[in-house]
């Protein structure tokens, strides 16, 4: 995998991917997360349906940055029900 520009940003790397933490999916430099075929930790699956689920996972870690001190009130797709059409 080339990273290209992404390369020179000093982010910890394991030659070709980017080492994130797979709770949060942050990389080594604050403010940047990583995922999908980039990023890289102990124990990933190279599916697609580990992208999805990383996508998520991030989203989640992002909310407190994007809105610190805000509680994120999590739901699950099947918890409202069909919406009225």
């Amino acid at each position: 995998m080339d990273l290209g520009p992404i390369a020179a940003w000093g982010l910890e790397r394991d030659p070709h991917h980017v080492k994130i933490d797979p709770s949060s999916c942050r990389t080594s430099l604050p403010g940047v997360f990583a995922i999908g075929d980039v990023a890289s930790y102990p124990g990933k699956l190279k599916l697609i349906l580990q992208g999805f689920s990383e996508a998520a996972v991030a989203a989640h870690a992002i909310f407190g940055v994007v809105h610190p001190g805000e509680a994120l009130h999590f739901e699950y797709s099947t918890t409202r029900g069909v919406p009225a059409a």
